[in-house]
């Protein structure tokens, strides 16, 4: 707990400076960096040792695809970028097809989750970004939601759980606990609208709240589906680079739902403005 705590004391500020005031292409790299470490982790957990060759264009996608997005919101370049990785995925499964090493179909859908789908839905927070005076407080919104959603959970959980969640994904989850996390990423994204008023921007405060609602409750959805991968390989964390969460799966799993929504609420309802 005390290893968690401190990880998250340290973080925090840190994910404030990248998300509110450095250059949106500094946090596209960062992110990358995220999406490539996220990839190995998958790989190794679903792949083991295989040839390094598509660890390495996997992870190469996975840093380009959430730059791209930090100077460019259309999605062509992107959809461009994945086709090449499938291109190159196809050809090294061609080219090993008569080799005791063969690269497997699994290998390749693996290898196209890890390095292309998920971030190119983690990608979705760059384009945020690029919205003109109010792009920048919007990115905010996913994280407030996940991590309240999250610690509203856990410390709910802990104090009134009794009925369990899903006992077979995530043994320590209780319905009680989801509710908590669905209460606290609601009351943290009203707080939130609250605070965005208080400084000069416009907010409307129902559809904020609804979307802490909806957004906790996908943001959990997010948590158990990564928390199955792992169930399926038996392992406890998908990495250690995180002291006290995991890896970097372990940490940011809710975001991979949560941030396309987040991309399509904010799109559809005037949530946030001037």
């Amino acid at each position: 707990m005390k290893l968690r705590i401190l990880t998250a004391v340290i973080g925090i500020p840190i994910l404030l400076v990248m998300l509110l005031w450095v250059p949106l292409w500094v946090c596209g790299i960062a992110v990358g960096l995220l999406c490539a470490l996220a990839c190995y982790e998958l790989m190794h957990m679903a792949l083991g040792k295989t040839h390094r060759r598509i660890y390495f264009s996997a992870m190469i996608c996975a840093f380009i695809l959430p730059v791209i997005s930090s100077f460019e919101p259309h999605l062509a370049w992107s959809v461009g970028v994945l086709l090449l990785l499938f291109f190159i995925l196809s050809i090294e499964q061609m080219a090993t097809f008569h080799t005791q090493q063969r690269i497997t179909l699994e290998m390749v859908a693996v290898s196209m989750m890890a390095g292309g789908l998920l971030p190119l839905m983690l990608s979705t927070l760059l384009r945020i970004g690029q919205i003109p005076i109010v792009g920048r407080v919007r990115m905010l919104v996913p994280f407030i939601i996940a991590f309240s959603s999250d610690s509203g959970a856990f410390f709910t959980g802990r104090a009134l759980g009794k009925h369990k969640l899903a006992p077979l994904i995530s043994p320590k989850k209780t319905l009680e606990g989801a509710l908590g996390g669905v209460l606290a990423g609601a009351l943290m994204a009203l707080l939130y609208g609250l605070l965005l008023q208080a400084v000069g921007f416009g907010v409307d405060l129902l559809a904020l709240s609804g979307f802490g609602v909806v957004g906790a409750v996908v943001s959990q959805l997010g948590d158990l589906t990564f928390s199955a991968f792992k169930r399926q390989y038996d392992i406890k964390d998908y990495g250690n680079i995180l002291p006290g969460h995991g890896g970097v799966l372990d940490r940011f799993d809710s975001l991979y739902y949560l941030t396309p929504l987040a991309e399509v609420w904010m799109f559809t309802f005037p949530v946030i403005w001037p």
